[in-house]
């Protein structure tokens, strides 16, 4: 029971270490907070695989966020923010990239393999139903003979 108290204090100390070392970010306007949140949620962490800059937990996540919040606080558009990303990262950076020659095979990839492996079942169901069909064979000619 010891043992178990101390680990639980332990524990506890290591975790507010942890909550004492977020940053809070303060903004001139509730309007560049919105932005802020935002953008953090649409830029995605080089790092991490699928995660946003505000959900990684990173080092780069976390200078990326103070960066953007440079930006915001420098007056930049969302648009100068993101080309900002893009140009340091490549366009894997946003998770809405556009659609131009670069990303095409991103945007139209889930497509073109739906597309093959429903032409592969069509084709794969018609030469079973061809193989499947059953020779008729009369039975009253051969019961007469």
């Amino acid at each position: 029971m010891r043992y178990f108290i101390q680990f639980s204090l332990i524990f506890l100390l290591i975790q507010s270490s942890y909550a004492g070392s977020i940053e809070a970010k303060e903004f001139i306007s509730s309007e560049q907070e919105k932005r802020y949140r935002d953008l953090i949620e649409d830029i995605r962490c080089p790092v991490c695989q699928g995660q946003s800059i505000g959900d990684s937990n990173s080092d780069l996540a976390l200078d990326l966020r103070e960066q953007v919040r440079k930006m915001i606080l420098d007056n930049n558009t969302n648009d100068e923010i993101y080309s900002f990303m893009v140009q340091r990262y490549g366009d894997f950076v946003v998770f809405k990239p556009p659609i131009k020659p670069a990303t095409y095979m991103l945007w139209f990839a889930p497509f073109l393999f739906l597309f093959f492996c429903l032409f592969i079942l069509f084709r794969s169901i018609r030469t079973r139903s061809k193989m499947a069909t059953p020779i008729s064979v009369d039975i009253d000619k051969t019961k007469g003979n």
